[in-house]
């Protein structure tokens, strides 16, 4: 190769390089990725770059989705964790897959139930009725003094007459979450009925009993039987069922939450 030759790939490399690193053109990236894998197949240096590229695609959509999340103190976790979630989506790893996820989801609510001492806030609004109805009469909607009270909601002591103590109820993951979702996410207001509720609840639910496949060791209950044979033979859909929940959740926590956290 003549000296003119390599200075104009030189300076055709410097180029693409700065093409690539405009995060406007990832499209551009990922297929320039995608051909080179595909007309160097076999070369084990080619391969190498690949998985490299890949790996760093992966962590600037990791940096990407957490790049305005305002829980600063764990951010480097959630990407961590993200970068190790979609690495085992690639690899078409389910139960880790999962894992990785449910660990994300975990760290933010366990985070902020500890920060914002929700135990304390639950005891307080323990009475409160928790549906929110629209009062044409004062332009708002305000909480119906019937139905369920937040203390019965956060414990699903719905079978339960009268006033709970609240602190004498052990805090399981279950009621964290529901806490965090009821206050960071709905922003303290339920409108008319639990159905999006139960529905942002019930993926969590199943995300946390794929999670368990990880900790085996004892026998599945037949409610978890039943959940697992339902999830399983149709994982490869709840890759993207769940991953829509993670970004909703994220989403929603992250715009009740106050500016500086």
């Amino acid at each position: 190769m003549s000296q003119v030759d390599k200075e104009s790939l030189e300076k055709l490399l410097v180029f693409i390089t700065e093409i690539c690193e405009d995060e406007n053109n990832g499209w551009f990236r990922e297929k320039l990725i995608s051909t080179v894998y595909k007309s160097s197949k076999g070369s084990k240096n080619i391969d190498s770059i690949y998985e490299y590229c890949v790996k760093e695609v992966i962590k600037d959509q990791a940096l990407k989705f957490y790049k305005d999340f305002k829980l600063t103190e764990i951010k480097s976790k959630l990407i961590d964790d993200f970068i190790r979630m979609e690495q085992f989506k690639r690899e078409d790893n389910f139960e880790d897959f999962c894992l990785a996820m449910f660990q994300q989801v975990e760290n933010i609510v366990t985070h902020l139930y500890s920060k914002y001492n929700l135990n304390l806030k639950v005891t307080s609004d323990s009475n409160l009725y928790l549906i929110s109805r629209y009062n044409s009469t004062q332009n708002k909607f305000i909480r119906d003094k019937r139905g369920l009270q937040i203390g019965h909601f956060i414990f699903q002591k719905y079978k339960e007459r009268g006033p709970i103590n609240v602190e004498t109820q052990t805090w399981y993951y279950s009621n964290k979450f529901r806490a965090v979702l009821l206050y960071y996410y709905f922003n303290n207001k339920i409108e008319y009925d639990t159905k999006k509720f139960d529905a942002m609840y019930n993926i969590a639910n199943e995300l946390y009993q794929m999670r368990n496949l990880n900790h085996r060791g004892s026998e599945l209950s037949s409610y978890q039987e039943k959940m697992v044979n339902k999830i399983i033979p149709n994982y490869n859909r709840y890759y993207f069922r769940f991953l829509g929940f993670l970004e909703d959740l994220i989403t929603g926590i992250n715009n009740n939450l106050p500016v500086q956290v």
